[in-house]
């Protein structure tokens, strides 16, 4: 049975180490929403746990749902942009139907701006009925459940929508939930003067710098856009033109909104577009050596508190699961510091990052981290897998049984990663 159940966990392994390719994204375009990529649908079979162990703790972050675009200034710098170039009569046909979307998206979406949406919704109901269906001794009758948000107002009623599911399922659950500003410290922890301080730096920089004026290349669309490049020249910064205008058109996904500009932009432009996007998430908050890989330790506090948690609840037995709901910002450290398959390589290549890290895979929308907590009436070893995004990862630690690893293990593991200089 242990070999067995080691085969299957390095063939899936294997699956998640294999290389994305451009061939690939050009076929899934959708993909390069990059972190606004909607929640996947369909998960493969979890592995069978050990003979005699069940599980009986949950320890879980999750980001919050798809969302409105965050920035409301966004809509309305964009949308403006187009009016003024309609009163210089520097629009072409095509640039006025755009000046259109985007007045219908500033009407639409300006008040509701980092709002959670209906899709938001009913992926994290979703997500807490296959949590409840795939571990059900879990939230066994009155089984307490402490769940933890973010003072936003999409983490909150991403909360909201994960209980609501759960007390449907199981009535009697005692949930106690909290949000306020004395959580923030672990629920949202973005030390932003050091990750700027560490993006200044030359050796970070200069290789992105290269790689963003290599890939966005904003002529085609601006001359579909605009008839009178002079006037252009003189009013649009094009490059921030394009990149912001990527982002807020990614953002449409969130809504499944009517309003889309698939005839504005080529596959190419996404493609590549998508790829700087990528690289920048890779060393704001990944494991990047090009900014010394420190923003997994901004996940210090978040991670200590999910050990003192589960330390608590598996000496009381007084807690069966703690549940948090935060951002994508705590996330990608997190998984950086636990070191998960997929979130751990570290490149300094960054036309290589593509290839082996995609923030598409680690924080879509609702994207979570999950680890469930396995114990035997005849094994005294408590056992612990960890799921991201409902799919199992592995740790660079032994184990005959993987992808269930000794707690004890993987607990000395995670200090050891959060004593690190």
């Amino acid at each position: 049975m242990k070999t067995k159940l080691a085969m299957l966990g390095l063939s899936f392994c294997c699956a998640l180490s294999a290389q994305t390719t451009k061939e690939y994204m050009m076929e899934h375009i959708e993909y390069t929403a990059g972190n606004y990529t909607s929640y996947p649908t369909s998960f493969p079979q979890q592995t069978k746990a050990p003979k005699g162990y069940e599980a009986f703790y949950i320890s879980h972050y999750g980001r919050h749902g798809s969302r409105y675009h965050h920035t409301a200034a966004d809509y309305k710098n964009l949308y403006e942009i187009f009016a003024k170039a309609d009163s210089a009569h520097a629009l072409t046909a095509t640039g006025l139907t755009v000046k259109d979307r985007f007045q219908k998206m500033y009407n639409r979406y300006y008040d509701r701006a980092g709002d959670l949406t209906t899709k938001g919704v009913a992926q994290h109901r979703a997500i807490a009925d296959r949590m409840f269906h795939s571990f059900p001794k879990v939230f066994k009758k009155n089984a307490v459940i402490e769940i933890k948000a973010s003072t936003s107002g999409r983490c909150i009623m991403s909360m909201d929508a994960f209980c609501q599911q759960l007390k449907a399922m199981q009535p009697t659950l005692d949930i106690r939930g909290e949000s306020s500003k004395r959580l923030m410290y672990y629920i949202s922890n973005d030390p932003m003067e050091d990750k700027n301080r560490r993006l200044a730096d030359t050796a970070w920089s200069n290789r992105f710098g290269d790689l963003h004026y290599r890939l966005i290349h904003p002529t085609r669309m601006v001359k579909q856009l605009f008839s009178d490049m002079d006037y252009v020249a003189k009013h649009v910064d094009t490059i921030g033109f394009m990149r912001k205008f990527y982002e807020v058109n990614n953002s449409l996904v969130c809504d499944d909104s009517d309003i889309n500009f698939k005839d504005i932009w080529t596959k190419e432009e996404l493609y590549n577009n998508w790829v700087v996007q990528n690289a920048w998430w890779y060393g704001a908050y990944g494991p990047c050596p090009l900014t010394q890989n420190r923003s997994r330790f901004f996940a210090n506090d978040l991670l200590s508190v999910m050990i003192n948690d589960a330390d608590a609840a598996l000496a009381s037995g007084d807690v069966q699961a703690n549940l948090r709901f935060g951002h994508d910002i705590a996330i990608l450290p997190l998984t950086a510091l636990m070191e998960l398959q997929g979130c751990r390589d570290q490149l300094t290549n960054l036309d290589d990052v593509m290839k082996y890290w995609n923030e598409y895979k680690i924080i879509p929308m609702a994207s979570n981290v999950q680890m469930i907590f396995y114990k035997s009436k005849k094994n005294p070893d408590i056992l612990v897998k960890i799921m991201l995004n409902e799919r199992e990862v592995d740790l660079p630690l032994k184990s005959d049984v993987a992808p269930y690893y000794k707690w004890s293990e993987v607990r000395q593991f995670f200090m050891d990663k959060m004593s690190e200089k």
